[in-house]
């Protein structure tokens, strides 16, 4: 069905844009939304009939070759950004309701045909070499940023394009955090990380604390668990996941406070955020990365790290 559409949709646009471009002057009446629009430009109406043609032939390239869905994609976007412009201008006041209706399916219907008709329903191995280039683009401008060696993801890549994508999901839901104090979510999240002893990690996490804005004596504190030196909301975060670790009995009055502080959507944050610091350094020793938390870089300094085993 969507081979059979691609070689429709790409036939009517290039029909389309040699008409635009062979007899402009012809084809501007025949469009009575086009005539409301503004006076004949011969000029314009055959600069927009070349775009109709390239994305015709886009779309009947990946018709013929499923390869070519870089070139589907980009006669999706211009078919789409046009619906678009269309859209804008009925809200500026730029063109009547009535011909918005009359363009449903030569503007609009063709332009959502084309996304659905480009758009990869399932990742193939045609599809692989423009995933792996974006992903090893966003591989390398987060290392940049945050000085962390992401080698690991970098093998899981080279293995299996769609465990990378999978593995990226996984920072969705650790960093879902929705009314919580950021103090008590990185408390949760170092402890987390801690308990798997990886250094790369807390450090990772300490450093997003620090560009968080959590004061760099809370980090310490935290990391060298001195409830002391913490902020309440720290504490509390850090009581919390050490409890949830140990899978200790104290974690129900502890989850009663937060709720009775913060709402239960605080509970679930810190129960992502919990989870999901385990989780890379876990994987990262069982593919051969991990290496063990002694020293962390908080504020300039070292800071020493006091160890937890994993529950």
């Amino acid at each position: 069905m969507r081979l059979r559409l691609a070689w429709f949709l790409g036939l009517l646009s290039v029909a389309n844009g040699v008409f635009m471009m062979v007899a402009p002057a012809t084809w501007y009446p025949l469009l009575p939304g086009v005539v409301a629009s503004g006076p004949f430009n011969g000029h314009f109406v055959r600069d927009i009939g070349a775009a109709f043609v390239i994305a015709g032939v886009g779309l009947l390239w990946f018709a013929n070759d499923s390869r070519a869905r870089p070139a589907a994609l980009a006669a999706a976007a211009f078919l789409g950004l046009h619906a678009l412009i269309h859209i804008s201008d009925l809200f500026a006041g730029r063109e009547n309701l009535y011909y918005v209706a009359l363009d449903i399916p030569t503007v609009y219907l063709s332009a959502l045909l084309a996304l659905w008709i480009a758009w990869p329903q399932s990742l193939s191995t045609e599809d692989y070499p423009v995933i792996i280039w974006l992903l090893r683009r966003r591989l390398v401008a987060f290392e940049k940023a945050y000085d962390y060696d992401l080698s690991y993801v970098r093998e899981i890549l080279e293995v299996s394009p769609r465990a990378a994508l999978r593995l990226g999901r996984v920072a969705k839901f650790g960093n879902y955090c929705e009314g919580v104090p950021r103090d008590a979510i990185f408390a949760a999240r170092l402890v987390g990380t801690m308990a798997e002893d990886c250094g790369p990690c807390t450090q990772l996490v300490a450093t997003m604390a620090e560009r968080e804005g959590v004061a760099s004596s809370t980090i310490k504190a935290i990391l060298a668990g001195d409830e002391r030196a913490m902020t309440a909301d720290a504490t509390l975060g850090f009581r919390f996941a050490q409890a949830a670790l140990r899978h200790d009995a104290t974690a129900g009055p502890l989850r009663e406070e937060i709720v009775a502080r913060w709402g239960r959507r605080a509970v679930v944050s810190l129960a992502f955020g919990i989870t999901a610091a385990r989780l890379y350094p876990t994987l990262k020793y069982a593919l051969g990365y991990g290496q063990a938390c002694m020293q962390v870089r908080v504020g300039g300094a070292t800071t020493a790290v006091k160890r937890r085993q994993a529950a």
